[in-house]
């Protein structure tokens, strides 16, 4: 039970750690280029945790040779592409957007199951995916429908979409990932990839990429290195163990919420009514396409026999 009661606190740690990475990429973001601030976040991830991982790595050395092709796949979307996408975006959208778009992702997951592994869509989940989608249209057009009729997209808000649809991508990719592969060494694979595939973009590009070596940038990337990168997925994973993937999901949801508060308090970025609309929207969706109400129907009727 103690286990259990820890769990429950611990998964609060992952969404607040994530939810402040969009918004310490959106704070830095005009001293730190996007580009180097995800591969110093992935390289110092890299350095931390590497005494802690070789060794799984070291054992399961026959395992990594013969997939390393679809462990890089997996690292380059989910550790080089989701993450530069994201900072690339806020380079020129709020973090409270970012967020609220970011929410999402799960309908991006339907939409690439349908398309790849060609499993079918409901008609109540395309009902979800056509509410959702409505909904980032609220965020982009800032709730001014009228802007329909010339609709330009903001260009971070695109980038965000894109991070979106990458992070699908490499959700559904890890069902091809080897089973037999542990979690300490798929963690070690991907920073190392992830550092490797981000290296030209950063070196490269010198003197574009460099940065002044401040306060606010030291700051920021001990965080992104740490926090969202390293102590999240610790925190994740003992949760998932305690109390199971269905449970620890429903905990992503707080991203938004604790996303919006950071954001108002270290950013002084205003909450509007459109934002209001397109969560509102977005969390239908989310519930129209996803939420199991035969289940739920079933649980209810079985209930009123008894």
């Amino acid at each position: 039970m103690k286990g259990k009661l820890l769990a429950y606190g611990l998964l609060v740690l992952p969404p607040l750690f994530w939810a402040g990475n969009f918004v310490t990429g959106r704070y830095i973001s005009e001293q730190v280029p996007a580009m180097s601030l995800s591969y110093w976040r992935w390289t110092l991830a890299m350095l931390i945790a590497m005494p802690l991982l070789y060794r799984s790595m070291w054992r399961q050395r026959e395992v990594i040779s013969q997939n390393w092709l679809r462990i890089s796949i997996l690292a380059c979307l989910g550790v080089a592409g989701f993450n530069s996408c994201v900072y690339i975006g806020l380079q020129n959208t709020t973090a409270t957007n970012a967020l609220i778009i970011n929410s999402m992702i799960p309908i991006f997951i339907l939409l690439v199951s349908w398309v790849w592994l060609k499993q079918g869509i409901t008609l109540r989940q395309m009902a979800g995916i056509v509410l959702s989608f409505v909904g980032v249209l609220a965020l982009l057009v800032k709730g001014q429908w009228q802007q329909l009729a010339t609709f330009s997209i903001n260009q971070g808000d695109g980038w965000i979409v894109l991070s979106s649809l990458v992070w699908a991508l490499y959700s559904i990719g890890l069902r091809y990932k080897p089973a037999e592969l542990g979690g300490a060494a798929f963690l070690g694979c991907t920073l190392v990839v992830g550092s490797l595939v981000l290296s030209p973009f950063y070196w490269l590009n010198l003197p574009e990429a460099a940065f002044e070596v401040s306060n606010d940038a030291i700051a920021a990337l001990a965080y992104v290195a740490v926090f969202p990168s390293l102590l999240a997925y610790l925190a994740w994973n003992y949760g998932v163990k305690s109390v199971g993937a269905n449970i620890a999901g429903q905990y992503i949801h707080l991203m938004p919420l604790f996303g919006a508060v950071l954001s108002v308090t270290f950013l002084g970025e205003q909450l509007a009514a459109y934002h209001a609309l397109g969560a509102l929207l977005i969390a239908a969706g989310l519930l129209v396409a996803l939420l199991p109400f035969a289940a739920i129907r079933g649980r209810f009727a079985s209930f009123k026999t008894h």
